[in-house]
């Protein structure tokens, strides 16, 4: 298809791949499409850089390559949380015999409905299950035998599998069968002695909006008309409101990081393939990552070493070892490097976001870092083109379900869809354009360790799908994943690190991008700027609690 499709050549389209689609969901298609031809149009007609580009798999090789020498993640020391206590807190409470595990998880739980009345940010609640997992965690701490997780209660979002639960996706269309066993990552959570205790709200198929048909918005817990974010809404929303230490989303693109900006969390978005995905139900093959979210970069680094490496099951799982005796205090950043490329990283940009951004730099700098030239001349065509990658491989996915589409949110049929008039050739040429924007990318970190951009380029979205940047209203689609997608497209990990709280009363944040597998790089970063400010331990009002925090 080389040029413009109308309405019904695009109607025919979708019956001859076997899609049922009503006039009102081609219309809806039809306007995706027409909304996304200009980006595709300048796809086409970017030369491609054959000696680089020419075979898409350089993509995935890129990811598996350590451009540099990849740091060991320091030992964590914890830092000191707000009245609810996180990952490093409550292992040391059970270590001294403070608290037990038995009450810690039910107090998690009663939280949790009380967080849930407010929010709508659980789809299910894990009670037997989490009650069985919290007898056998207090008899390990009482026989000194606990694991590195003992007793820590986490949240799943519902498109990852947990064994005998069922997983929804936040759709109709499934949940009703339990799963026959938990995914990777629950699994090693569990066998390190962390406690599952609620399947998450997510956006339909983690790609929908922030008004699922089936369980409905998840509010922010800053502001009862703003979104908590998406798509891992639920996991955010629970952790915000302080009813679990942390949780586990997804990120295609932005899905882990925008929740965790828009609620003043930490979360982290890993390299494509050093977390399995076994378990996790897909959505891009190419984009698609697990991560933790916490309010510290502490206990994001607790979880994320017990999450990474290869499972043997997930074709792209790979992670490289670090280097032996170099791990870094996080103390002290002498040394380190960054860049804080401008441009299309930071236009359409709200000046308190922009000005959260300054003064992490500016911490960062007084710890011993410096600032370095570093710009990414393409970034700005990483969000549509990234967006080609996503839903061409959600649409193949779906396609399973095409006599469905029907039950599905219309912002999911909207979305997706475009994916079913992508030609190979696009298809294609787009996991070239990720090889350039890789090659954009070494040419950064041959000169820093850290690339530092906002997050998103506002505080929290409206329930009614806006955002506000510097007082004006855009759609919720416009920029909001623009610096996000650039690490789902071309692999890169990215952290996100609340900042402070705008004049609205709503978090901002900032995002450190790191070469692939330098997550402990962008983790220390944040540790040092954590350990310098208080702006992760900021918390919302408090929702009606049951137990004392």
């Amino acid at each position: 298809m080389t040029g413009f499709p109308t309405t019904g050549a695009l109607r025919d389209q979708a019956a001859r791949l076997g899609f049922t689609l009503d006039d009102d969901l081609v219309e809806v298609m039809h306007t995706a499409v027409a909304a996304a031809e200009p980006a595709v149009a300048a796809l086409r007609d970017r030369p491609v850089a054959l000696e680089v580009a020419a075979d898409p798999a350089h993509g995935d090789a890129w990811v598996r390559t350590a451009a540099r020498v990849v740091e060991r993640i320091p030992p964590v020391v914890g830092t000191p949380h707000d009245d609810a206590p996180g990952v490093g807190d409550l292992l040391a409470a059970y270590a001294a015999g403070e608290r037990s595990p038995e009450d810690v998880v039910a107090g998690a739980l009663a939280d949790l409905r009380a967080a849930h009345e407010e929010l709508n940010c659980t789809i299910r609640f894990l009670d037997e299950r989490a009650g069985r997992a919290a007898a056998e965690s207090a008899r390990r701490w009482r026989e000194g035998v606990p694991r590195p997780l003992e007793g820590v209660p986490f949240g799943v979002k519902d498109v990852i599998d947990v064994a005998g639960v069922p997983t929804t996706a936040g759709s109709w269309c499934h949940g009703d069968a339990p799963a026959a066993a938990s995914a990777e990552v629950v699994r090693r959570l569990e066998e390190a002695g962390a406690i599952p205790v609620s399947k998450d709200a997510t956006t339909e198929f983690a790609v929908g909006g922030p008004h699922p048909p089936r369980f409905g918005p998840t509010r922010n817990p800053w502001a009862a008309d703003r979104w908590a974010g998406g798509s891992s809404t639920g996991s955010a929303a629970a952790v915000a409101a302080r009813a679990l230490p942390f949780a586990l989303g997804t990120d295609v693109g932005g899905s882990v990081r925008l929740p965790s900006a828009w609620t003043g969390l930490t979360g982290l978005k890993p390299t494509a393939g050093a977390v399995p995905r076994t378990g996790v139900m897909p959505l891009s093959w190419t984009a698609e990552t697990v991560g933790p979210i916490a309010r510290s970069a502490d206990d994001v680094a607790r979880v994320f070493d017990l999450l990474a490496g290869p499972d043997g099951r997930d074709p792209r799982a790979w992670r490289p070892e670090p280097a032996v005796g170099n791990d870094r205090p996080g103390e002290d950043l002498a040394g380190l490097r960054m860049a804080v490329p401008g441009g299309a990283l930071t236009d359409l940009c709200d000046a308190e976001v922009r000005a959260g951004v300054d003064a992490l730099v500016a911490e960062l700098v007084a710890a011993g870092a410096e600032v370095v030239p570093g710009e990414i001349p393409s970034a700005a065509a990483a969000l549509p083109i990234g967006y080609v990658v996503v839903f061409t491989e959600a649409a193949a996915l779906h396609r399973v379900d095409r006599d469905r589409w029907g039950d599905y949110d219309p912002v999911v049929v909207r979305r997706i869809s475009q994916g079913i008039t992508t030609p190979a050739q696009d298809y294609l040429r787009a996991l070239q354009f990720r090889v350039e924007l890789q090659r954009e990318l070494d040419a950064v970190f041959a000169g820093a360790d850290l690339v530092v951009v906002p997050t998103c380029p506002s505080t929290a979205p409206r329930l009614d799908g806006t955002v506000v940047v510097d007082g004006v209203e855009y759609p919720l689609y416009a920029a909001q994943s623009r610096s996000t997608m650039l690490g789902n497209l071309t692999g890169v990990p990215g952290l996100a690190v609340p900042t402070g709280i705008a004049a609205d009363g709503c978090p901002t944040s900032a995002q450190l991008i790191a070469p692939p597998h330098g997550e402990a790089t962008a983790l220390r970063a944040a540790r040092c700027f954590q350990s310098r400010t208080g702006h992760h331990r900021r918390r919302p009002a408090p929702v009606t609690r049951t137990t004392p925090a």
